[in-house]
């Protein structure tokens, strides 16, 4: 379930109506993606809740006082404790169809004289950050820090400028000639209509074009060349955006039974057999699906020590990698430095004791004035050195770094999704074996609590991941549940004809429907691609672009960790994500 540009709206609208002018009391972290901002305001105190999972960033109030989750104090948390807390919520400010929110704070830090800083949550995705930037436009810290080695358009860190995200190129739903624009796509275009209605459209999430869709053809899966009238698409747009200039939201869920599908700030028409459910605010909305969320996974004691660890090694593997970012482009004045101490080889009786400078052919060469001009000319050789080596010693280990951090983001999903103990005690297995989770419990210590720990492999054989099994009439699905459990299914179980399904870009699990041969079944084929969504980075997505190949096409990457393939001979198809194996 999206939280995208127009939910973003209706959140800011009704943060507008409550929290306004409101005085911050207090800044909790609730984990190291997640922060709770207590507002006391129209009498009464609320939280609001700023999550920016890379996973599910989203916003919203609630009346319940969040709790503090995580011990560990960052230089963020203590400039939001100093700046924030104790101010007053000045302004509130969402650039049109953009997933920017900004607080803007006025306070008195340390009772000192007035600052006013901005609270910028931007709820994008995987490059969803929180960040804080002083009055004049300099950011002053970031939840998540971006250097340029990862952005170079738009680093974040202390003491830059904040830009906002690039505007898109899309026409805004607005726009009077949007249906002449839509037209005009349309000639070159094929597949579903509505992914051109999002590659069009400012603003618009998949959920929101196949409402628009469904509105006016009947169905959300129409095809573009079967689109006849598009200015009845875009009138059915301009009844899902008009709130952004009336504020009458329309906060609503779609469930079915126990479950909710999807969430939107407008009526949703497009699920005829599921239950829509009304709320009246869209907080309550976003709070129910978290609520949701969180109750259906009741294991949470025994997953969170992971994913905290696993957390830890992520921020240890991203400043590594900024490091090696920093090396290697030291690497760059290698030469540079050659020169500079065989300048001064070349001047050295000429300077004098004490020199701080040298100047050769209009170059200025920095000297310490404590060393003699030999010992300053050393110095720049032995940097030199260095710099040399490090344009042959820091590439491949970037290549390591890069593949340990997809490793470790692999492995946060598999936490998150684990359905049951026997799983999560087989991930945490994994973990310990390589060095990211400490071993807290020895198997005889498990076994008196009677439960058994993980088997471990007989001599001379690799050891089995964690998977689930699927079964289909005449076929299976398995469906790796760790890393290991992806090369099991992938390289152990999966035979070479069977097909091998992967959600295109993002991590996920591997999944192999067996027993089909080279006739696949589509039915079979559409569900194991659900699965595939499902068990990804892309799972909360109303739609996901899933590849599927032979397992005979598909390879280890040699020297990764388990999981890393390289796969060719590719199909693709677009899916919903499957909402539970029974769904199936």
């Amino acid at each position: 379930m999206t939280f995208d540009a127009l939910t973003m709206h209706a959140v800011r609208d009704e943060l507008e109506r409550e929290i306004l002018g409101g005085h911050v009391d207090a800044v909790v972290p609730i984990d190291d993606r997640r922060v709770g901002l207590e507002v006391f305001a129209r009498g009464g105190r609320r939280t609001l809740v700023l999550s920016l999972r890379p996973t599910d960033s989203r916003i919203y109030l609630t009346g319940e006082r969040v709790r503090r989750g995580t011990e560990r104090v960052t230089p963020f948390l203590l400039l939001l404790r100093k700046y924030v807390r104790g101010g007053r919520v000045a302004a509130i400010a969402q650039p049109r169809l953009e997933r920017v929110l900004t607080l803007h704070i006025a306070s008195h830090p340390d009772g000192g004289l007035p600052r006013e800083v901005d609270l910028i949550a931007e709820a994008m995705g995987r490059r969803s950050n929180l960040l804080l930037v002083d009055e004049d436009g300099t950011v002053m810290d970031a939840l998540v820090r971006v250097p340029p080695s990862v952005s170079p358009r738009r680093p974040l860190l202390p003491h830059l400028r904040y830009t906002l995200p690039p505007r898109s190129l899309k026409v805004d739903p607005a726009d009077p000639t949007l249906d002449a624009v839509l037209e005009e796509a349309a000639r070159d275009a094929a597949g579903p209509a509505w992914r051109l209605v999002v590659a069009t459209v400012d603003g618009l999430s998949p959920l929101a074009a196949q409402e628009a869709l469904a509105r006016t053809t009947g169905t959300s899966e129409i095809a573009v060349s079967a689109v006849d009238h598009w200015d009845d698409v875009v009138c059915a747009l301009g009844e899902i955006v008009a709130p952004l200039g009336t504020g009458f939201w329309e906060p609503c869920i779609a469930w079915r039974d126990d479950t909710p599908v999807a969430f939107a700030p407008y009526q949703l028409r497009q699920f005829p057999d599921l239950e829509i459910r009304r709320y009246a605010t869209m907080s309550e909305v976003v709070e129910t699906a978290v609520q949701e969320a969180v109750r259906s996974a009741p294991f949470d004691r025994l997953r969170r020590p992971l994913l905290d660890a696993i957390s830890a090694r992520i921020r240890q593997a991203h400043r590594k990698r900024s490091s090696l970012d920093h090396s290697l482009h030291a690497a760059e004045e290698a030469d540079t430095l050659r020169q500079a101490g065989e300048s001064i080889l070349a001047n050295v009786y000429s300077l004098t004791p004490g020199a701080t400078w040298l100047e050769v052919e209009g170059r200025r060469i920095e000297l310490s004035p404590t060393r003699s001009p030999v010992e300053n000319a050393q110095a720049y050789f032995r940097q030199y050195t260095s710099a040399r080596d490090a344009r042959r010693i820091v590439p491949p280990l970037q290549v390591a770094v890069e593949g340990e951090l997809h490793f470790l983001e692999e492995m946060t999903l598999h936490v998150e999704m684990a359905e049951n103990e026997i799983e999560i005690r087989t991930l945490r297995s994994e973990l310990e074996n390589l060095g990211v989770v400490h071993s807290l419990r020895s198997a005889s210590h498990a076994t008196r609590r009677g439960r058994t720990p993980p088997a471990p492999a007989r001599k001379g054989q690799p050891a089995l991941g964690a998977y689930r099994r699927v079964a289909l009439p005449g076929a299976e699905i398995l469906v790796g549940a760790s890393a290991l459990g992806n090369d099991t299914v992938t390289f152990r179980l999966g035979r070479p004809d069977d097909l091998w399904f992967h959600a295109r870009g993002v991590p996920g699990a591997h999944v192999i429907l067996r027993g089909v041969g080279g006739a696949a079944n589509l039915s079979h084929i559409d569900r194991a691609a659900r699965l595939a969504a499902r068990f990804s980075a892309a799972r909360h997505a109303t739609q996901v672009e899933v590849d599927y190949t032979a397992c005979k096409h598909v390879r280890k990457v040699a020297g990764a960790a388990a999981g890393r393939v390289t796969y060719r001979k590719e199909s693709s198809l677009r899916v919903r994500p499957a909402e539970s194996d029974a769904a199936l």
